[in-house]
Formats: structure tokens, C-alpha cells, sequence
């Protein structure tokens, strides 16, 4: 290899891992003429990220609880999203210290370190790098969240590990292949407990390891102890998460009758179906992307060539891609939600991680496509500014939290008696309350503020008739309720 060689691998890769420092300037310091180093979280899931990971890395398991109406885990203290991807952010934090800005830094960190792994292990040419970089500058939904205190990029790191591994893996030695298996299915199991529908990414090393599409007993097998993995891995998962009591899964095992449950499954199932297809209820970009996503499957479905099976061999990179999209599609609708950009927030990070294994493996028609939807993306955000000022440059996210002296006067308790001594319940999602409470005390919403409670320290903005507990003090800004000692 050349000099010149050398330094165009060089350039690229070097390029490639500050993509995500560029894409970060270019939003911060030309769209919303600010500091990365003044973000600070403001949605509710961003709040509560914040202040947990705040708590797990100063207090380690000794923090208060992170639950909805006092709904607790199984076990420890982990709020709805579980430990998983708080425990990845503490490591950050650990290593780094936790400021207002620090998950939209540390999420930019992991994306470089999932780009360094990249080049290590597959050794990309300088025009695979090149075009890497091109669609992650692209892609509306890394503009959309670089910015944001949301979990959305550190996914999006967790898949190009993911595709890195398995396109290394396909194309190794025998033995080199053993140890990429063993890696692989060990990675999938740690990021299935960052977010669970990561399950399905062992179907493609599955059907990569059998190399051919046939339910012969090998592949019934696999697929049996896929399922039972996986179940086991959702059972532990649920064991460290505090219940949504308003989620859909929350209320279908609420049922009492099999009558009832089948009945309000398949009614949620019809709803989301038909919230995913109604062209006119959300955003441009979130409807956008679910045609897309239709397109998308029907056009891989057609490319593996399994209609064509007994004539052709099936492309197992299409069939790959068409069962992660379709199947993560259907579990959305079977057990989650549409709307809210939940859906969209759920697959984006799937997209970009499978259009990077097709520039990986040079399938240049499908990146051809995506940087043409890439296109056609930026200019609906150009022209879209509600999304612009959400998303990319609400002064809200660009400013100090506002200091609460009420919230000065809660104490974190060393070593206590029940974690119920560690938290307070609030009535209201405001960033001044997640970014002024001490670490270690766990933040819990309630609709109902009563005397039934049991965490030590209530704070509200409107007075409550309580009796077992005492007005600690009140301002302008709340009132500071404590458990009376009985």
C-alpha cells in the first residue's frame, strides 16, 4: 500500500469518528448559535435520565425510587427505563463527572468510539468511510436528537457495533468466526438490557450461522432457544424496571379474563395500525418516515428473492434487513405505542445501523436510495419550523435551570431504613425540580398527592391538606412537604 494510500485510510477514518462532533457543532454553534456545553435536558424522558444516572453514579445502588404512583421494581430502584442504558452513562460518568450537557456529549463520545471499533475491525476503504460519514450527516433523525439529552444516539452506537461485528463475522476465517459468534451473541445480550427489542438482532446471526434459509432441525433449534433466551432476557430486564401504570402493557395484564385480554390486544394492535397509516395526525417527517418504512420492507421482501427460493438463492443480507425492519415494526404495534415520535424514535437507530451493513457490503443500490430519502428529508426540515424549533434550537435547551432554594432543603439519607426515606414525589414534570434535587433522592410522579404516599419528601406547586405530613417550606416557586416521624 502506497503512501498516499495510507494517508486517504487515514483522513477518512479520521473524519469518520468526528462526523459526530461535526454534526453536533454544526447544530449547536450555526442552527442554534449556541455551546454544546450549554445544553441542558428538558423533555420528561430527558429529565429523568438525567437525574437518575445523577444519583446511580454518586450513590451507587443506594438511591431513592425513580417510579409513576409509587409502582415499584421487583427489585433495586431503576425507573421505567430500567438500568441498562442509565448503567452505560454512569460508567460516563463515573469517568467524566455528570453535567446539564453531559448526555448529548456523552452520547456523541460513544458514536465516535462505535466509529473507532468500525475501522479497527472491518477496515473500511476510504469511499466505504467517506460514504459512512455522508449519510450519518444526512440523516434526519441523528439532526433531529444530536442536540438532545435522549437515548436515541447511544442506540444508534449500541447498532454500529452490532453491524460491525456481523459483517466481520460473515466475512472471517472459520476460526476467526468462533470467536466473532461468541462476541456477537454476548453484545446482543448486554444491549437487549438497553433496550429489549434488541432481542431481535440475533435473528441475522442465526440465519448467517445455518447460511442457508431452510427449517431443517438446526434451524429449529436456534429459533427455540432464540425464543427462550429471549424470553429470559425480558424477564430479568422487567425484574429492574418500575411499571408504567398508563402503559398498554401495564393494563393488558391488568385484565382479569382471556376474553378481555385477547379483545384489548387486538384493539390496540387496530389502532396503532391505523395511527401508523393516517397520513394527517403527526408530523410531516414521522408519517414520512412510516411510508417509508412500508416501501422499504415490501422493496427487501422483493430482493431477497424468497418468493423465488426453489429457482434462487436467497439473498440473506435483503432477508436479513426485511425481517429486523418488519419484525421491529411489529412488536411497536403489538406492545407499544404510535405517536408521540415513539415509533419513529424506536426504528430510526434500526435503519441507519442496516443502511450502514449495506454500505459495509457494498450494496451501493441501497445506499443510492437512502441518500436520495436523506435528500429529500433535510429539505422537509428546512421548510418545517415547529420541527426546527422542538427539536434543534428551543431556547429552553440552552439555558441554565433556574435555582430552586425549596428543593435546597431536602437531605439524602446515608444508609437508610427503606429507599422511601430517599424520594420525592412531585405532581409536575418541570426541569427546575430534576435539576435542583440532591443526588441519590429518587424523583416519583404522582396524579394523586395523599397522605397514602410513602416516600418522605412531597414538593408541589399548590398546598395540600395532608396530615402525616409537615410543611417543610413554601415560596413562590413550591411547597416542600415532609413525612411526619411517627
Amino acid at each position: 500500500m502506497t503512501y498516499l494510500s495510507h494517508a486517504k485510510r487515514y483522513l477518512s477514518g479520521l473524519l469518520l469518528v468526528s462526523t459526530p462532533w461535526i454534526l453536533l457543532f454544526i447544530i449547536t454553534s450555526l442552527v442554534a448559535k449556541n455551546s454544546a456545553f450549554m445544553l441542558t435536558p428538558y423533555w420528561n424522558d430527558e429529565l429523568s435520565y438525567w437525574h437518575e444516572v445523577l444519583s446511580f453514579s454518586s450513590k451507587g445502588l443506594n438511591f431513592g425510587y425513580y417510579t409513576i404512583n409509587e409502582l415499584l421494581p421487583d427489585s433495586l430502584s431503576f425507573g421505567n427505563h430500567g438500568f441498562g442504558t442509565i448503567s452505560v452513562y454512569a460508567a460516563y460518568a463515573k469517568l467524566f463527572g455528570w453535567n446539564y450537557y453531559s448526555i448529548a456529549i456523552s452520547n456523541t463520545v460513544f458514536l465516535s468510539i462505535a466509529f473507532l471499533l468500525l475501522i479497527l475491525t472491518v477496515k473500511p476503504t476510504p469511499g466505504k468511510t467517506l460514504l459512512i460519514s455522508l449519510f450519518y450527516l444526512t440523516y434526519t433523525p441523528l439532526i433531529l436528537y444530536c442536540a438532545t439529552s435522549m437515548s436515541e444516539l447511544m442506540n444508534v452506537a449500541t447498532l454500529i457495533v452490532y453491524f460491525s461485528l456481523l459483517y466481520s463475522y460473515i466475512n472471517s476465517n472459520s476460526n476467526k468466526q468462533k470467536i466473532l459468534l461468541l462476541v456477537l451473541v454476548l453484545f446482543c445480550i448486554t444491549i437487549s438490557f438497553i433496550r429489549i427489542i434488541n432481542i431481535i438482532l440475533f435473528l441475522p446471526i442465526i440465519f448467517f450461522y445455518n447460511k442457508e434459509l431452510k427449517f431443517n432441525r438446526k434451524m429449529i433449534i436456534l429459533l427455540t432457544g432464540w425464543i427462550l433466551l429471549s424470553f429470559c432476557l425480558f424477564l430479568v430486564n422487567s425484574h429492574f424496571v418500575s411499571p408504567y401504570p398508563d402503559s398498554f402493557l401495564s393494563e393488558l395484564f391488568s385484565v382479569t379474563t382471556m376474553f378481555d385480554f385477547v379483545v384489548f390486544f387486538i384493539k390496540h394492535l387496530c389502532l396503532n395500525i391505523l395511527r401508523f397509516i393516517y397520513p394527517f395526525r403527526d408530523d410531516f417527517i414521522q408519517v414520512f418516515q412510516r411510508y417509508l418504512l412500508v416501501s422499504l420492507i415490501i422493496w427487501l421482501f422483493i430482493k431477497s428473492k424468497v418468493l423465488h427460493y426453489k429457482t434462487s438463492k436467497i439473498d440473506m443480507l435483503y432477508f436479513s434487513a426485511f425481517i429486523l425492519i418488519s419484525l421491529s415494526l411489529l412488536i411497536t404495534f403489538a406492545a407499544y405505542d404510535v405517536f408521540n415520535w415513539r415509533d419513529y424514535r424506536v426504528i430510526a437507530p434500526l435503519v441507519f445501523g442496516i443502511t450502514l451493513f449495506f454500505i459495509l457490503s457494498s450494496r451501493l443500490q441501497v445506499v443510492n436510495i437512502m441518500l436520495l430519502i436523506n435528500l429529500f428529508g433535510l429539505i422537509v426540515l428546512l421548510f418545517s419550523p415547529k420541527i426546527q424549533r422542538d427539536f434543534l434550537t428551543d431556547s429552553h435547551r440552552y439555558t441554565q435551570p433556574k435555582n430552586n432554594p425549596v428543593l435546597n432543603k431536602i437531605q439524602y439519607t446515608e444508609k437508610a431504613i427503606s429507599k422511601f426515606n430517599n424520594t420525592l414525589v412531585i405532581d409536575s414534570y418541570d426541569e427546575d425540580i430534576y435539576l435542583n434535587t440532591p443526588a441519590g433522592i429518587g424523583i416519583t410522579f404522582s396524579d394523586t398527592i395523599s397522605d397514602k404516599l410513602q416516600s418522605k419528601y412531597i414538593y408541589t406547586r399548590m398546598p395540600k391538606a395532608l396530615k402525616t405530613y409537615q410543611l417543610i417550606i413554601q415560596s413562590k416557586d413550591g411547597i416542600l412537604y415532609q413525612k411526619k416521624i411517627q
